[in-house]
């Protein structure tokens, strides 16, 4: 039995909507949440992180990466307004350790760059982490 249903956005694409859920974790700025039936209304913003979908014995487990954003818990919808979000079970792994090792040699050149560029390649270094592990998680677990 499914307690609310939960939509992963950007500003590209949707990316999942009306997921069935019976729990959530959600990655924000403040540290993980739980969401469970009945939860309190809430917005808050998004940390890069993995956003766990729990569907219980209905539906299935699915997991995303997200980057930044907000989050909106009214009632028994759950949105999720993320910068970047990729479902796990698509996530190309030779693809982001190229941009990990990409992100990783900018890094280490950045004489030149600008704080707002070193600050971009951190945050690339951070997704394509996330994106790996993402990837391995979900192959360990046979999805």
């Amino acid at each position: 039995m499914n307690n609310f249903t939960v939509d992963v956005l950007t500003p590209y694409a949707i990316i999942a909507k009306d997921v069935p859920a019976e729990a959530l974790l959600v990655p924000t700025e403040r540290g993980q949440i739980n969401v469970l039936k009945d939860h309190t209304h809430v917005v808050t913003k998004l940390d890069t992180g993995m956003l766990s979908i729990f569907g219980g014995a209905d539906d299935p487990d699915r997991f995303f990466g997200i980057t930044t954003g907000i989050c909106k818990i009214l009632d028994q919808k759950v949105t999720i307004l993320a910068n970047v979000a990729e479902e796990a079970v698509e996530i190309d792994k030779e693809r982001a350790e190229a941009a990990l090792l990409n992100a990783k040699q900018r890094l280490q050149e950045s004489q030149g760059l600008s704080d707002d560029e070193i600050e971009k390649y951190r945050r690339k270094e951070e997704r394509a982490k996330l994106r790996i592990q993402l990837h391995d998680f979900v192959r360990s677990r046979n999805l």
